[in-house]
């Protein structure tokens, strides 16, 4: 197994305009792997060179060794604040919002999953339909890789879309 990266990009949020503005910020947790562009709303994931039989994982990654393949896994936090300049946006819409995710590139030999959601290129994924705004929520990203995928680099993009309810 060779290189591993995940960028997490065109993160960001819908709600009706000039009523408020969402912003979707990526952040590092305290207990994963520090993203590159904390803090910001494309963050990217590298968990550098690994293999499923030998070395261990960096800090704040977990391995998982299966029958037929391994996970590696690690968390990090979605905050999702709403923003209106006269009300609070929980008094002009509502006081949560629905998280979705997407690879953006099809993978039909590994899986991608965020917060146990299991993702793929077609469709959006719902992470949450409860979201609650100006709250840092951890999310676990995990790629379970089968022990027949030969060794290279695995790369792909998650985008992430904060929807108001």
């Amino acid at each position: 197994m060779g290189f591993v990266s995940l960028v997490i990009s065109r993160a960001s949020g819908q709600c009706l305009p000039l009523v408020c503005s969402l912003t979707l910020t990526l952040q590092s947790d305290a207990s994963g792997i520090a993203l590159g562009g904390s803090g910001t709303n494309s963050a990217s994931l590298s968990f550098g060179s690994l293999q499923a039989f030998s070395g261990n994982p960096p800090a704040g990654v977990s391995k998982t060794i299966g029958s037929t393949n391994w996970t590696i896994s690690t968390p990090f936090d979605v905050k999702v604040n709403c923003q209106n300049l006269l009300l609070s946006c929980s008094l002009v819409i509502s006081q949560s919002y629905t998280l979705t995710a997407q690879l953006q590139v099809a993978d039909t030999v590994n899986t991608w999953r965020v917060g146990g959601v299991a993702l793929n290129s077609t469709a959006a994924s719902t992470l949450t339909s409860t979201g609650a705004y100006r709250q840092a929520t951890a999310y676990v990203f995990a790629l379970t890789i089968p022990f027949a995928e030969p060794s290279g680099t695995i790369s792909n993009t998650v985008n992430l879309v904060a929807i108001s309810n």
